[in-house]
């Protein structure tokens, strides 16, 4: 089913009348983006505050208690990532060091949390490849085992490549996220997004999304984007040997 703004405003109704299974929809969902779509715009983690009234409401739901972790462990990682390239930046953003130690300790609580709930045998690759980026455990994850989506945008300036990144486990929710990204973006950085398909860890095809765009908007009829077939990969959780989480990130090199 297509996901609309009114989706979104539907799942913001109910979440904020107590309803988990509704945050954890919507904090799912906003994974998937670079700031609220319904809010200010700028930049945030717009997913927490509904994951963790999931997981407060729910404290024993693996698939909260992963989403969560997931989110924390790419946030963690993007934090690490302007501390080595831009440590001032981190200032900027009122963060300190601190703030990745707190991450750190809550990430790896709700790690320790998803072990003793007993995930189902689909999520364990994506947890052990989750273990080994917070560094509880060197143990290889195995890998070419998840079907998922990849939006990239990439713009280059002088020696910097600026990235944005998307991945996801449904075709509706990658054509809502192309669509938010470009619309946050003002028709994102290079106006050619591509949208990749892997299947079983391989890529089964890739798409230039900017022979769709039309107005500012991907013109989704026209885009025959491949289907997923077998275990997709869980929300919240990087993807096995790719360097790639689920959700929304960013980053230069």
């Amino acid at each position: 089913m297509a996901i609309t703004d009114e989706t979104i405003t539907e799942l913001r109704t109910a979440a904020m009348a107590g309803d988990a299974g509704a945050a954890l929809r919507l904090g799912r969902l906003l994974c998937l983006t670079a700031a609220d779509p319904q809010g200010s715009g700028d930049l945030t983690w717009p997913e927490e505050r509904w994951l963790r009234a999931a997981v407060a409401a729910r404290p024993d739901d693996v698939e909260a208690l992963l989403t969560l972790a997931g989110r924390l462990a790419q946030r963690i990682w993007y934090w690490k990532s302007v501390l080595e390239t831009n440590p001032g930046a981190l200032a900027e953003h009122g963060e300190g060091e601190d703030t990745i130690r707190q991450l750190q300790t809550e990430a790896e609580e709700l790690y320790a949390r998803i072990r003793a709930a007993g995930p189902s045998g689909h999520a364990e690759p994506g947890l052990d490849e989750l273990a080994v980026v917070l560094g509880v455990s060197d143990k290889p994850a195995a890998e070419d085992v998840y079907s998922f989506h990849v939006l990239e945008d990439e713009d280059g300036s002088g020696p910097m490549v600026y990235r944005a990144t998307v991945v996801a486990s449904g075709t509706d929710e990658i054509r809502w996220a192309c669509d938010a990204w470009l619309a946050q973006s003002d028709g994102g950085f290079s106006g050619a997004p591509m949208l990749t398909t892997y299947v079983a860890g391989a890529e089964v095809g890739s798409i230039d999304l900017g022979r769709y765009i039309v107005d500012g908007a991907v013109s989704w009829d026209a885009v025959a984007v491949p289907e997923l077939t077998g275990p997709r990969l869980p929300p919240g959780l990087p993807v096995p040997g790719l360097g790639l989480y689920y959700g929304f990130s960013a980053g230069a090199e």
